[in-house]
């Protein structure tokens, strides 16, 4: 992975601290502002694992909980995108610390959809080309195995390819793509292509901080991808548009209001990942 940010020794680094702590002091001049005028350096592969680490997950062990508003589109290949409905997506990464800079983390995700723009639960869904009506099959995604360290990411699914981290004001970013293509889960003799982006940031502040092991981050996600198969599209072109926003949260006491009940209600698995043993997709037919 290459990084253009200029190194800091550790000479430069004592040198800057001084400066730093110096310069706060200055009239009118807060910490910080100060703290963005040292920008860290990420070209070494360690620093970057672990600045990637810390934003999407954590350099600790245990759970970390996520939550994200994503808002879905019909592309039909014909004129302007359909608003169709919200997911509220609940995410539950399990961590593990390993040796020699290692990092292991278990995916387990849900989303029950609501409304557009709406928390209001949706049990049906209308076919935006056909005008039909069909009962909404809810997401569930997991165990999901991914593992990180300064010479590789391993992952299962889709592989996140992350970009450069930047250093932007008092914010450090990092972006993530997924452009893949693979034969369909549900139909081999088809191929299922997939164009997914995440953005994650956090204040330069936090990156910093070595007390801290998970960063608190602002994160955003677009994709493009095919629909569903409980969507019952047949040969309609085109696929479904994401787009949300979202973050870590302290606790499930944290979701916004009346969302843990309408997870108790809807895809309760979410909430008992220890008896959540087989693997199961977007794409995994419910009988």
């Amino acid at each position: 992975m290459t990084h253009e940010h200029t190194p800091l020794s550790s000479r430069d680094a004592l040198v800057g601290a001084a400066g730093l702590a110096m310069f706060a002091t200055l009239p009118g001049v807060s910490q910080a502002a100060a703290q963005t005028s040292f920008v860290p350096s990420f070209e070494d592969p360690v620093d970057a694992m672990r600045a990637h680490v810390k934003l999407v997950g954590t350099l600790g062990a245990g759970e970390v909980i996520s939550f994200y508003r994503i808002n879905l589109y019909a592309d039909l290949h014909d004129g302007n995108f359909i608003p169709m409905y919200t997911m509220n997506n609940l995410l539950i990464d399990k961590w593990e610390t390993k040796a020699n800079n290692v990092h292991q983390m278990i995916k387990y995700e849900a989303g029950y959809y609501s409304a557009f723009d709406s928390y209001e639960p949706l049990s049906i869904f209308t076919n935006p080309a056909t005008k039909e009506t069909l009962p909404i099959q809810n997401f569930r995604l997991g165990p999901v195995p991914r593992g990180y360290s300064p010479e590789r990411f391993v992952v299962m699914g889709f592989h996140p390819n992350p970009l450069p981290l930047e250093v932007i004001g008092d914010r450090v970013y990092l972006a993530t793509q997924s452009i893949e293509s693979r034969p369909s889960f549900t139909d081999p003799t088809q191929t299922t292509y997939t164009n997914s982006f995440m953005t994650y940031s956090a204040t330069l502040a936090d990156m910093q901080d070595e007390q801290l092991p998970s960063a608190p981050v602002h994160a955003q996600l677009q994709n493009k991808t095919h629909w569903q198969h409980w969507m019952k599209m047949g040969d309609q072109p085109g696929g479904t548009v994401a787009r949300g926003f979202g973050g870590k949260v302290a606790s499930l006491d944290a979701l916004p209001p009346g969302v843990l009940e309408n997870f108790e209600k809807l895809v309760p698995q979410i909430l008992d990942t220890t008896n959540w043993k087989r693997f199961v997709s977007e794409s995994t037919v419910v009988e």
